[in-house]
């Protein structure tokens, strides 16, 4: 905590948080000192409720250390109900300044290695509420159901021992960097949506987000709900920035490539395996044989090139049986580990508030609490 309160430029905080009505001299908060105290919430209390949280833990004055934490007065006190209106108050804006500012902080004080990759992920964020419907509403041919969390849906949720296929609530969508020398991932930026809404709509906004905000994109590593053919190539011809994918397993492989190896070759006669040279802007990828007299039957009679449009398998922008390909498509996994810290340690599961703008105010600050630690 002691380490957290010299690190942070609280003042400058403070002025991303304030609104166009603010005057520090009436207030006896600042904004800063409500932000602190979500961002306290998450470091060491995540697990019990807000009503809980302010009287046992900020208002108590047995607590110095998180009352000297949040520079709270002797006669002073924070209550839910002003961090309700805080978490209320904030606009997606500031959310966004604020979560840039942490991230400078983070890659100044990091020392990632160069040659650094994205990923892109996601998880549900259940919510604490009856997973019923309180009613349906059939607007033209589809039911729409209302929980107790009017914004929250069900969606679905990924295999797993100990729970139901579906989830109440929201999806936290996620660009994390991966240092390849450690295989740590970080959690960056994160944009937060109802749990029915797919994951490929994220892929865009994310890449653009991260660019708008100067990250150094290169190569973005998602699953294999992320990113189509056509949408790949609007962002690598809008950003510069190359998607690679885990192979969609319904993409079928092209004639006349090795099931287990992917070899290339020219046609069924073709003994000889083909030679990767590179991607050509109008045709795809361009492969060339390299056969000798004597090794084809074919020699002199084939043009010896062959080229394979992209696809959304094996053959994406960059083909995933090249071996850093191969080996980045692996590390990606590591991007799911901040979720269960953001989940597990941060309080995000289940999450404890309701609304969407409630819900990504505490999520976005359970992202800093990761960066930070």
């Amino acid at each position: 905590m002691q380490k957290i309160y010299e690190l942070v430029n609280w003042g400058l905080l403070n002025r991303l948080l304030a609104n166009d009505n603010y005057t520090p001299g009436k207030r006896d908060i600042l904004p800063s000192q409500n932000f602190r105290a979500e961002l306290l919430k998450h470091l060491k209390y995540p697990e019990i409720s807000y009503r809980k949280y302010d009287d046992r833990e900020i208002n108590n004055p047995e607590r110095q250390e998180n009352r000297a934490f949040l520079d709270l007065k002797p006669c002073q006190s924070i209550t839910h109900s002003q961090l309700s209106q805080f978490r209320s108050s904030l606009t997606f804006t500031q959310l966004v300044n604020v979560m840039v500012y942490f991230i400078c902080l983070f890659l100044d004080e990091k020392d990632l290695e160069t040659g650094n990759f994205y990923a892109l992920d996601s998880t549900e964020l259940a919510e604490k509420i009856s997973n019923y419907p309180l009613f349906k509403q059939k607007i033209g041919n589809q039911n729409i159901r209302f929980y107790q969390d009017i914004e929250a849906d069900v969606g679905t949720r990924r295999k797993k021992r100990d729970k139901s296929d579906f989830v109440v609530g929201y999806r936290l969508h996620t660009l994390t960097v991966i240092d390849v020398k450690t295989e740590i991932a970080y959690p960056l930026l994160s944009v937060l949506a109802p749990a029915n809404h797919h994951d490929s709509n994220f892929l865009g906004i994310l890449v653009e987000f991260g660019k708008k905000i100067g990250l150094p994109l290169n190569v973005v590593v998602g699953a294999q709900a992320y990113g189509e053919v056509e949408e790949a190539e609007e962002i690598k011809k809008r950003h510069n920035v190359v998607v690679l994918n885990a192979p969609k397993e319904k993409t079928a492989l092209p004639d006349h490539v090795d099931e287990k190896t992917y070899a290339v070759r020219k046609n069924g006669l073709c003994p000889v395996d083909m030679i990767y040279c590179g991607r050509d802007e109008e045709h795809g990828h361009e492969f060339h044989c390299d056969a000798k007299e004597g090794e084809c039957p074919l020699y002199g009679s084939c043009e010896k090139v062959r080229f394979i449009p992209l696809d959304s398998g094996h053959f994406g922008q960059l083909p995933c049986f090249m071996e850093e390909a191969e080996r980045m498509i692996k590390m990606r996994k590591v991007a799911e580990r901040p979720f269960n810290l953001i989940k597990h340690r941060d309080g995000l599961e289940p999450l404890r508030t309701k609304g969407r703008h409630h819900c990504t105010v505490v999520a976005t600050v359970a992202n800093i609490t990761t960066l930070l630690m």
